[in-house]
């Protein structure tokens, strides 16, 4: 079974107590090891708030990283997980929640996970693997300048990841992460902003899901996907559409009109591989609603897989006790699923 490197996140949330929890519930998971990453002090003392002894076995390692700050030691736990995974002691990462008010304290400015694992994985690893299309299908993409650049290759040794949400049969990607609403359509406008994530979830699908025709939805940017006023649609999805399917192998289908788009959603059997959405909370309210506490976040796009929970710190419970360990334990189990 494989080894997976566990950082519990920051030390002044739940996420100390959630990875207690979730050790504890080791037999669910028959053979994985785990490295746990991160401030031992801090463990220690989400076991003694819930009144039990820190996990202890010959499949848990803790690999303990302190700092002054907790911001600096959510930080340097994913820097060592990261080195790990690099060195092979470890497959790939589960997290839990970081706070971005705590990393930013400490000079730390990354709006979230995915972009610090993006600078990480630049760091330790080699320079990302080409994702270019083929000929054929780099001279259809050109023609509309979606793909005039891989999204794996703006920079020496980089790499971009993308957020996609699991939770059973249901696969949801963001085209913007962290980012007021006002400023989606410039962020959607930029070169390769739709067609970079788009390439780099088709390649997840075919390589590490299995998926070797992709069917992808694309929700609208407008109400009623624009057909009642916002040109967006038009200008940024349909010149990727037309593209993507007349390649073939993938099949992008929309823009549909996203407030009624999951009416009578069924998540065992949601009819796409995929869905995209053009913003966090558009995609993320219906996603939540559905997965409730087993939603799962996934970063692709980099040379390991990371799984996440799908919650923040929750600081204003954290040493109550009654923070759920749902997610995390989905989490891991998505780890351990994929490939």
């Amino acid at each position: 079974m494989p080894t997976l490197a566990l950082t519990p996140g920051d030390p002044t949330g739940i996420g100390p107590e959630i990875t207690i929890k979730a050790l504890a519930r080791l037999e669910e998971f028959p053979g994985a090891q785990f490295i746990v990453v991160g401030s031992l002090k801090a463990l220690e003392k989400a076991a003694a708030d819930l009144k039990q002894p820190l996990p202890r076995n010959d499949r848990i390692r803790y690999q303990p990283v302190e700092a002054d700050l907790p911001g600096a030691a959510a930080y340097k736990a994913l820097d060592v997980a990261v080195r790990m995974i690099s060195t092979g002691e470890a497959r790939s990462l589960v997290t839990g929640p970081i706070s971005k008010r705590n990393l930013k304290s400490v000079g730390i400015d990354f709006p979230g996970h995915t972009e610090i694992l993006e600078e990480l994985a630049g760091r330790y690893f080699a320079e990302s693997p080409d994702l270019a299309p083929s000929t054929k299908t780099k001279d259809l993409l050109e023609q509309v300048q979606v793909f005039a650049s891989s999204p794996q290759a703006e920079r020496s040794n980089s790499f971009r990841a993308e957020m996609l949400f699991v939770y059973k049969k249901f696969r949801l990607m963001l085209l913007t992460r962290h980012i007021e609403l006002k400023n989606v359509p410039a962020a959607l406008a930029k070169p390769g902003a739709v067609a970079g994530p788009l390439k780099i979830l088709i390649h997840f699908l075919r390589h590490q899901a299995g998926v070797s025709e992709p069917k992808i939805a694309l929700l609208g940017i407008n109400p009623h996907a624009g057909e009642i006023g916002g040109g967006e649609e038009n200008k940024f999805y349909m010149p990727v559409i037309r593209a993507v399917n007349a390649i073939g192998a993938s099949h992008l289908e929309g823009p549909f009109a996203a407030d009624g788009f999951f009416r009578g959603f069924d998540a065992e059997q949601p009819g796409y591989d995929a869905v995209v959405a053009a913003y966090h909370d558009q995609g993320l309210i219906p996603f939540k609603l559905l997965a409730g506490h087993e939603a799962v976040n996934v970063t692709i796009g980099l040379p390991f897989l990371r799984t996440s929970v799908s919650h923040g710190t929750a600081e204003d419970i954290a040493g109550h006790g009654i923070a759920k360990e749902d997610s995390l334990i989905a989490a891991i189990r998505a780890a351990l699923e994929m490939p």
